[in-house]
């Protein structure tokens, strides 16, 4: 009877599983698994649409390449820039991450002599070209070459919206190489997130690619130890009282000072004192000097 059992048990088994593990029979079987396993794998990545310019999409949200808009945010950085470089005179100024050529573009129409912006999109440099604007291609992995081939090259070095890419690990050698092109006595005009603000959540998350936001003390901190002197950091975008002309701006204007107002209430009852300094704006400002 036990007999019977086993010889019925043997022939209803698959011979897979008659067979023992590490025999000829089931090294085969395993091979042809791993090899379809394999080939399905390689047909779904084939169906995959291709790996596409996500940075492009993102900064097609605020802007475009109209002329129309180019004109604006020329305007814009016109105006920043006048009263940080109304000492400039003659000087060779760098700009890092100039983008499709905005603050060129300015500096072009401040009559700075000798100016030049670098970037790691190729798309944005070649937008910038495009314009007679003498923007170059530079990739991330390269800066420290081009940095260490123009020591003391520079009076002058503009990061708008940089350094809340670069990562931590990276900060500080990057901020040496930023140094390293400086003339003795240049300066380094920064603007970053601001982690103090009402809206910084926004700011540190609205672009995948940031790494940080700052403080007052963190960027303080941050350029200090790469060797920069004479650092002042001030709000990127002070509220400035516009004309009585323009009534609807003053009404905004007053509600944005009621509002940074209470916010320092609040923030007081927390940390204190610190509340009636710290700025405020969306963005800070930076400069700072290699001695």
């Amino acid at each position: 009877m036990e007999d019977r059992k086993a010889r019925r048990s043997l022939v209803h088994r698959p011979a897979a599983l008659n067979s023992r593990p590490g025999t000829p029979m089931q090294q085969s079987i395993e091979v042809h698994v791993a090899t379809k396993t394999a080939n399905c794998t390689a047909e779904n990545r084939l169906a995959l649409p291709a790996i596409r310019d996500g940075y492009r999409r993102h900064y097609a949200h605020w802007h475009n390449d109209s002329e129309a808009h180019f004109e604006e945010m020329v305007c814009s950085y016109e105006r920043k820039l006048s009263s940080l470089l109304a000492d400039a005179g003659c000087v060779n100024i760098l700009e890092i991450g100039c983008g499709p050529g905005f603050c060129l573009g300015a500096l072009q129409r401040l009559g700075i002599s000798a100016f030049e912006g670098i970037d790691s999109d190729a798309g944005q440099v070649a937008v910038a070209r495009a314009r007679s604007l003498p923007a170059r291609h530079i990739p991330v992995p390269q800066f420290a070459a081009y940095a260490t081939e123009r020591p003391g090259t520079f009076d002058r070095v503009l990061m708008f919206d940089v350094l809340e890419h670069v990562p931590d690990q990276d900060r500080l050698s990057f901020l040496r190489d930023v140094l390293l092109v400086l003339k003795s006595g240049g300066v380094l005009i920064c603007q970053v997130p601001n982690a103090n603000s009402i809206v910084a959540s926004r700011y540190r998350y609205i672009d995948a690619t940031h790494r940080t936001s700052f403080t007052e003390t963190s960027l303080d901190f941050e350029l200090y130890r790469a060797g920069f002197d004479d650092i002042a950091i001030m709000e990127a975008d002070p509220i400035v009282r516009p004309s009585l002309r323009y009534p609807r701006g003053v009404v905004r204007w007053a509600l944005r000072r009621a509002l940074r107002h209470a916010v320092r209430r609040c923030y007081e009852f927390e940390i204190g004192g610190d509340a009636w300094t710290m700025p405020l704006s969306p963005n800070l400002l930076a400069t700072a000097s290699r001695g």
